[in-house]
Parts: C-alpha cells; structure tokens; sequence
C-alpha cells in the first residue's frame, strides 16, 4: 500500500515555504462561510466529496473523525478554511488549508474532559498555524493517564516514515491537557510551548518527535 508522505522540513526551502503560505492564505480567504459539525454522521457526508470548502467548527462535547476511512471514504481530504476545535477532533490524511485552533469554552474543565486534537495512521498537513491554548484536553483511553490535547500516531508499519507537516508555526500554550507526539511532526516556523500543566505524570508532555525552524519550550509543572 502507498501512502501520502510529507516532505521533512530540511527539503522545503525558504522560498518554497513562503509560497506555500501565500497560497495557503488565499485558499482559507476562499472558504464560503462555516459549518458547525455536531455527529459523526455529519462528518460522514461532509468528506464523501473529498473537499470541504468552508470554516469548520468541532463544539464541546462533540467527538468525531475526518478523512480517510470516514464512512465510505478513503480518500485525502482537504479542507479549503479555518478549523476550529472545542471539544474532539481526530484527522486521517487531511490537509487543512488554514489555521486549526483547539481551545476550551469550559472554563475549569477537569483534564480529560475537554478539547483534543488527535492525527492518526495517514499523516496531515497544515498549511497555515496549528494553536493549542487554554485546553484541558480529551480522554484518550488510558484511565487516568488522559487529557491528550495533541496527539500525533501517525505510525505505518510499511513504508517510509510519515511526517505530519505543518507550514506555519506551532503554539502549544496554557494547557492542563498533555501533549504527546509519538510520530515526526515537522514544523517550518516556530514551535513553542509554555505555561502548561500542573501534570500528574511526566510522560504527559512529550514533544520528542518535533523539529521546527525555531523551538522554544518551557519545561511544564507538575503536581507533587
């Protein structure tokens, strides 16, 4: 099986970088209002076409999927706009031209119970800025060991290793919910990460898997 592979950041020059945010601009500039996705069901209808041409927002306490592998579709989606995330998304091979913002509207929501933006099995691409801010993340199926605000398992056991890329910069800010990257993500502007926590555990802030044009990471707190 062939898969979609995203150039690594050292293969991407400065000047095809700008072009790719240039363009990336204009696509988000020409989506055509928003859509509120509020069941898998939805979702399901949404990606048939392969396109998604309008702003997307994922509201609290909605979980669901796009992309490959979503209803009957098995295709690269693309999404021609902004995302928005305020309760659980998790994308399959998807490029997003735009920005994707996950954040909470629960103000003291309990770590777990929240917003979560996961990429899994086929690599995604962000053409613009992925933020993730004031997130207490999503339940991520490991007991008390969740709240997963960011996961990348974009693992393949054929092929070449998958690289989710992402044009823009990566902010990663103010967060109760983990950050964990378990496949390479690469970034062509600048990854920061700072404010977050307190923690329970040290596995729950693991960036490892990141490299970006500029890093600038303050270590999280965690509880005693």
């Amino acid at each position: 099986m062939r898969i979609r592979t995203i150039l690594a950041a050292g293969a991407v020059p400065a000047a095809l970088a700008a072009t790719l945010l240039g363009t990336a601009g204009a696509a988000s500039a020409a989506a055509t209002g928003a859509v509120t996705i509020t069941s898998q069901a939805q979702a399901d209808t949404l990606v048939q076409s392969g396109v998604i041409a309008k702003n997307i927002d994922v509201p609290q306490g909605v979980s669901i999927s796009l992309g490959s592998g979503v209803g009957s579709f098995q295709g690269g989606l693309v999404i021609n706009g902004n995302v928005t995330v305020e309760g659980q998304l998790a994308l399959n091979g998807v490029t997003v031209n735009g920005n994707v913002t996950v954040s909470d509207n629960a103000d003291g929501a309990a770590p777990g119970s929240a917003s979560q933006l996961s990429l899994f099995n086929n690599p995604s691409h962000i053409t613009r800025n992925l933020t993730v801010t004031g997130s207490a993340g999503g339940d991520n199926g490991n007991g008390n060991r969740n709240g997963t605000s960011f996961a990348d398992n974009a693992d393949q056991p054929w092929g070449p290793t998958p690289v989710t890329q992402i044009d823009g910069n990566f902010t990663f800010t103010g967060n109760t919910g983990w950050l964990y990257v378990g496949a390479p993500v690469h970034v062509n502007g600048n990854f920061t990460a700072n404010g977050n926590g307190p923690y329970t555990w040290g596995g729950a802030f693991n960036y490892g898997s990141v490299s970006a044009a500029k890093t600038s990471v303050v270590p999280p707190t965690y509880n005693s």
